[in-house]
């Protein structure tokens, strides 16, 4: 298999069909190249109301609810002292947010960017990337394709800017120990997102759709699992009998690229920045980032994507820093003492 398209994307995920989407709309021809496919659980299943305006965007926010994904109408915290603090988003002129079928997700993205014209390939290995003055060659465990741009969507991985010598700056260290649940009781209705601080670190939990409750703590990378959750997590896990169905661990720190944009190349989603999941910017930092680098790339102007990667990132990082200054119960908890009131570090990874 031969290919010549404008621009490819390695990698998948939301950045990646968001920019394919976008870029097939501003007529540029696309090829989205993956390692995986869509199976098995996938961590990251939350958009606040924010994040509506880029699904009308990319033409998918009229279909959330008929797609099965459920509404979020606020936030819960026990954060800084036991008591539960509420925030509803009754209040939001962005409406409500959602609790996503994570994989139920990506593939309305795709399906919407394959309908525009673009070409995937998944379970497909890039083997070899060559850059001459015509553009990219990449050669791939079955066939080739040739572009004349190159966007990086590998993840926290940043595979293509590494490969150019870009470095990658973590900046707090942190893992997640997610867990799936499902019930066949009656489904729950609670639809609020509940995180709840502790000792070494902190919890979150959602109601996904079809019977399921994804729960996840977040600590340092040396602490091992936890026996069991704190006092409210617990309480939500006793409304229903729960069962794990699967449970991972993955990379939950704050990291970033020095620089996200190249000689024929850029990178989007968490190959350009990753955030703490406090944040909540993940998926909708996705889906912006890919949108906006298929703007730049249709414009052949990256001034003013590079500098809204760099504003979103100052303003994560404050506010994150004042999130963590928040919880003073343990003081002389070493994950606590790490994060309070404390400026990024710059720690090459």
């Amino acid at each position: 298999m031969k290919m010549n398209v404008d621009v490819a994307i390695a990698g998948g995920g939301p950045a990646a069909s968001a920019a394919a989407l976008t870029l097939a709309r501003h007529g540029a021809s696309c090829a989205i190249v993956e390692r995986r496919d869509d199976e098995g659980a996938k961590p990251g299943e939350s958009l606040p109301p924010s994040a509506r305006s880029l699904l009308e965007q990319l033409g998918i926010a009229s279909a959330m609810k008929a797609d099965g994904h459920l509404p979020c109408h606020g936030n819960r915290s026990v954060w800084g002292s036991d008591r539960v603090e509420e925030l509803p988003f009754i209040m939001s002129p962005y409406g409500s947010g959602w609790h996503l079928d994570r994989r139920r997700f990506e593939r309305q993205l795709i399906d919407r960017a394959c309908e525009a014209g673009v070409t995937r390939l998944t379970r497909t290995n890039i083997e070899r990337i060559e850059c001459d003055r015509g553009g990219w060659q990449l050669t791939l465990d079955r066939g080739e394709i040739r572009s004349r741009f190159l966007v990086d969507a590998t993840g926290r991985a940043s595979t293509i800017a590494r490969r150019h010598g870009v470095r990658r700056v973590c900046d707090d260290p942190q893992l997640a120990y997610v867990w799936f649940l499902s019930t066949t009781a009656d489904p729950d209705r609670d639809s609020f997102t509940l995180v709840e601080s502790e000792r070494d670190g902190w919890w979150y939990s959602a109601l996904l759709p079809d019977r399921q409750l994804t729960i996840a703590f977040m600590t340092d990378p040396s602490t091992p699992p936890p026996a069991q959750p704190p006092h409210h997590t617990r309480e939500r896990l006793a409304t229903r009998d729960y069962r794990v169905t699967s449970a991972t661990c993955v990379d939950a720190g704050g990291s970033r690229l020095e620089r996200v944009t190249g000689d024929g190349w850029a990178a989007i989603g968490d190959a350009a920045a990753a955030w703490d999941p406090l944040s909540s910017y993940g998926i909708t930092a996705a889906l912006a980032t890919g949108i906006h680098a298929a703007d730049a790339i249709a414009r052949g102007d990256f001034g003013a994507y590079e500098e809204e990667i760099a504003t979103m990132w100052r303003a994560y990082s404050a506010m994150r820093n004042d999130y963590y200054a928040l919880e003073t119960r343990w003081p002389d908890s070493s994950y606590w003492m790490r994060r309070a009131s404390r400026p990024a570090s710059r720690q090459a990874v």
